[in-house]
């Protein structure tokens, strides 16, 4: 009898000690805003090859979801399997705070959805739907760390402001040696027959000690048909980049780096993203974007923070005629009332000249698209005005 109730004591004692090395977070964000925009396209005509959609261009105000950071809900755990080695998960919901609708294509985990091991000595290995490593060590001391995705650079073309990710994908990433990290992913295309269709692969690293903090990542997502279908998702949901949407492949290279003086952090942001056309595609030559930006913050106090931006792209000629050209101007302001609600105020103004493609191949005019905040919602001129005002909790 005290034998059996000693082992009911040590096997009650051994669950509590497992139990208690296991660990599950449910966390969010929500996000909501007032919106204006001063020019908004909404299509007259239907278009086609030969054919460009005809557009109107008007003022328009709106409620706004995410603006700052998207809202969300997730759940992400770990368990202790013992000698520095872990089992890792999360998986993170995506939505709109004015209608309630699912986010990222409507996927029920949309923006994150996956699970590896990891150990404290040898690094990370996760598979499933996943940022790549633009996002990890480009992105994260890129210009949209500092002004939210109003400052990615138009489009988002790069995914600095990671509105892409990667589905069927394994990642590495390694422990952090005095400050630098590096990691790889790749995409898994699953097409029969080829190995490249639809894949995507990515490596970069980032150094960051101190004040001082460098990041640079490559990448390259494979198509397979008329309309982007890879495991990375693309970022062609603005007017920057729609005409190269039947690319047969896109290659990004890209680099952050920022430097902080007292209260003052500078950043410094480049990206070179390059269009291959395929026999699907609509377009006949390469096509190669050049981004470049500039931010400053300035922490005021423990509550106040302010920062401006300014962002130049341009891109290779079309068909004969020069290429689309943006300039982008950005300010933000953000004001904490506690550890987790915060106030803020953002504008974004920006100015396109030059020629470019609309999703049917056909040359047309460049508009403007502010970062990633214009996504869905592109003007229908050459200027566009965005402001935004709201508040964000945490939780």
């Amino acid at each position: 009898m005290k034998k059996s109730l000693l082992a009911l004591l040590l096997l009650d004692a051994f669950c509590l000690g497992a139990h208690a090395q296991s660990s599950v977070t449910l966390y969010g964000i929500v996000d909501a805003g007032l919106g204006y925009n001063s020019g908004q396209a909404t299509a007259q005509s239907t278009g086609a090859v030969g054919k460009p959609v005809v557009y109107s261009n008007a003022a328009a105000y709106s409620v706004t979801s995410g603006t700052w950071s998207g809202s969300r809900w997730g759940l992400k755990g770990t368990e202790d399997l013992g000698g520095g080695m872990s089992t890792v998960f999360q998986v993170e919901n995506g939505f709109s705070i004015t209608s309630g609708a699912l986010g990222q294509g409507s996927r029920e985990f949309g923006r994150q959805a996956w699970m590896g091991l990891s150990d404290k000595q040898y690094g990370t290995v996760t598979f499933g739907r996943q940022y790549d490593p633009i996002v990890d060590f480009v992105g994260s001391i890129g210009p949209t760390s500092f002004l939210t995705g109003m400052a990615a650079h138009p489009g988002d073309l790069d995914n600095i402001d990671n509105q892409s990710r990667e589905n069927n994908s394994i990642k590495y990433a390694s422990p952090v040696f005095s400050g630098f990290q590096f990691g790889a992913l790749y995409g898994v295309g699953g097409q029969p027959g080829s190995l490249k269709n639809q894949s995507t692969w990515s490596i970069g690293g980032q150094y960051n000690n101190g004040p001082f903090a460098f990041g640079a990542a490559y990448l390259k997502a494979n198509n397979a048909s008329s309309t982007w279908n890879s495991t990375y998702d693309g970022t062609f949901s603005s007017s920057i980049n729609a005409g190269f949407a039947s690319s047969q492949s896109q290659q990004i290279i890209a680099a952050s780096t920022t430097y902080k003086i007292s209260a003052v952090t500078l950043g410094l942001s480049y990206s070179n993203l390059q269009y291959q056309p395929g026999a699907f595609s609509f377009f006949k030559a390469k096509e190669i974007f050049n981004s470049a930006g500039v931010t400053a913050m300035y922490q005021v106090n423990d509550a106040w923070r302010a920062g401006v931006g300014y962002d130049y792209t341009r891109g290779s000629s079309i068909q004969g005629s020069s290429g689309p050209q943006y300039n982008q101007f950005n300010f933000s302001t953000f004001y904490s009332l506690s550890k987790r609600t915060a106030l803020y105020g953002l504008v974004g103004y920006q100015k396109a000249s030059g020629k470019t493609l609309d999703a049917f191949g056909n040359v047309i005019n460049a508009t403007a698209s502010i970062g990633d905040v214009a996504n869905g919602i592109s003007s229908a001129s050459n200027t566009q005005t965005l402001v935004r005002v709201g508040v964000r909790h945490t939780f």
